[in-house]
């Protein structure tokens, strides 16, 4: 081939990898895809399984690196404090299993427990190392989903395919919720229900967990449908013609979006779920103002999009809003509930106060609050969570401890945010994203979803997507190792 000055022009090679990315990329997909699957891979042989699946996923792509088939996409430096804050907590959950420091250190239940035996007993900081090993294996599985997601999405088209993909999960996810409900709401896969029998909760046993998975599917979903449509609103063309433009593309060449939006908002909204509803609607409203800065919208058409969203908004809860307006409804219900948790926060504040360095161990929680449990409490709820994450993490893992966690995820969000102002275009993940962690942080503080896999996983995944576009391709030199 030859230019216009005759010159030979010489064909682009292809980047190294690709097909050996693409793999990996397809199989990274697949776990996020199946981890809901297994009742939110809540039992110890799901999360077992998808942690060693993950793990292989990981040393593949060590194993692609090393030989030149894959390559460091953004480099370790680019995120080397919140990388840093994550090795040091994983390490500290380690030592807590471990009898690696003095018996001064460990709790004192191994000393009781060892006089009762009249047997000398290894101590540790944890009250119970398996469940404290078995919660590292998780959090590292997480971690090892946010960096293949890191590292395989930095391509735009790669990054736009794994949003559009969380999108249509969730609305698959939530298309079995919805037929299950609408059937009698009897099963949960091949099990009878046993739980929230009222509410939707798909193949979740709890109806908040699920919320939380279906309201990150729906931030990626609505920033998909309103994507397809935003630019055809500040095209220079008379208003009908626009409207038309934008109602032809929402219900022909982006109806799987819409579709998506409109089945995800509806599921969510039969979870019945008051915290999950409300955290996921923070999330679009962080979303919406994130997406108009992606153009240089006036305010007709900002209007125009909130205008758009709000009424798909209206009609799913105009569909299927009856249970959450009965729960919102219920004062007493409301009251007795919040006193009950009310009660096991002061306990695990308690708690924390007599371990606030060193904690009890990493997923030690429901021994430890048996051992502190008030009498005023119902005897017939069983609380193995503290329905509050902070408050938890603090609780097993001592307060420095919880707080460099929370530090090294609110620092990947910040990123996430910077990204916003750092790129000129494609700043969508980046938003999705930001918005992401306000629902995940906001339900945080009144319920337990990012403790159940599934919701982990897909939310380490966003962030991984949403943290390797916070740079602009321009700068890949930066970014990137390779």
């Amino acid at each position: 081939m030859k230019s216009t000055t005759g010159e030979a022009i010489k064909p682009k090679p292809a980047r190294r990898g690709g097909r050996s990315e693409g793999i990996l990329f397809g199989a990274l997909i697949a776990a996020v895809a199946l981890a809901p699957l297994p009742l939110g891979s809540s039992r110890p042989l799901p999360a077992a399984l998808l942690a060693l699946a993950l793990g292989v996923l990981l040393v593949a792509w060590a194993a692609c690196a090393g030989t030149g088939a894959a390559r460091m996409a953004v480099s370790p430096a680019k995120i080397r404090a919140p990388l840093i804050l994550f090795g040091l907590v994983a390490l500290w959950i380690l030592v807590q299993a471990l009898p690696v420091l003095p018996a001064g250190w460990g709790d004192p239940i191994w000393g009781v427990a060892a006089e009762a035996l009249g047997t000398p007993l290894r101590h540790t900081i944890s009250v119970n190392p398996e469940r404290t090993l078995s919660g590292l294996m998780r959090l590292l599985s997480y971690a090892a989903v946010f960096w293949l997601a890191l590292q395989l999405a930095r391509e735009p088209a790669r990054a736009r395919l794994a949003l559009a993909a969380v999108a249509l999960i969730g609305a698959a996810y939530a298309v079995y919720g919805i037929a299950v409900y609408t059937a009698g709401n009897e099963w949960i896969l091949l099990y009878d229900k046993w739980a929230y029998k009222s509410a939707l909760t798909s193949t979740f046993v709890n109806r908040n967990s699920f919320a939380t998975f279906a309201g990150l599917c729906l931030v990626c979903a609505a920033a998909s449908f309103v994507g397809s449509f935003s630019h055809l609103l500040a095209i220079d063309r008379p208003l009908r013609h626009r409207i038309v433009m934008v109602a032809e593309t929402i219900f022909s060449s982006s109806l799987h979006f819409t579709a998506a939006t409109l089945t995800l908002l509806l599921a969510l909204v039969f979870t019945g779920s008051r915290a999950g509803v409300a955290s996921s609607m923070a999330g679009l409203l962080v979303l919406m103002p994130a997406l108009a800065r992606r153009r240089r919208f006036g305010l007709r058409h900002a209007t125009a999009i909130a205008a758009m969203v709000g009424i798909v908004i209206w009609l799913a809860f105009a569909l299927g809003g009856g249970l959450l307006a009965e729960r919102l409804s219920d004062a007493d219900a409301t009251a007795a509930n919040w006193e009950a948790r009310r009660t096991v926060y002061e306990t695990t504040m308690e708690a924390i106060g007599t371990v606030p360095w060193t904690g009890t161990g990493y997923g030690t929680f429901r021994e430890v609050f048996a051992a502190y449990r008030p009498e005023s409490l119902d005897l017939r709820r069983y609380w193995d969570k503290a329905h509050n994450t902070y408050l938890e993490t603090m609780l097993e893992l001592g307060i420095p401890a919880a707080l460099l966690l929370n530090l090294s995820i609110l620092l990947l969000a910040a990123e996430a945010l910077r990204g916003l102002w750092r790129r000129r275009r494609d700043r969508t993940a980046p938003a999705i994203g930001v918005a992401a962690t306000v629902l995940v942080g906001l339900h945080a503080v009144v319920d337990f979803s990012l403790q159940i896999p599934a919701v982990a996983l897909l939310y380490a995944f966003i962030m991984g997507v949403a943290v390797s576009q916070s740079w602009s391709q321009e700068r890949r030199s930066e970014a990137g190792g390779g």
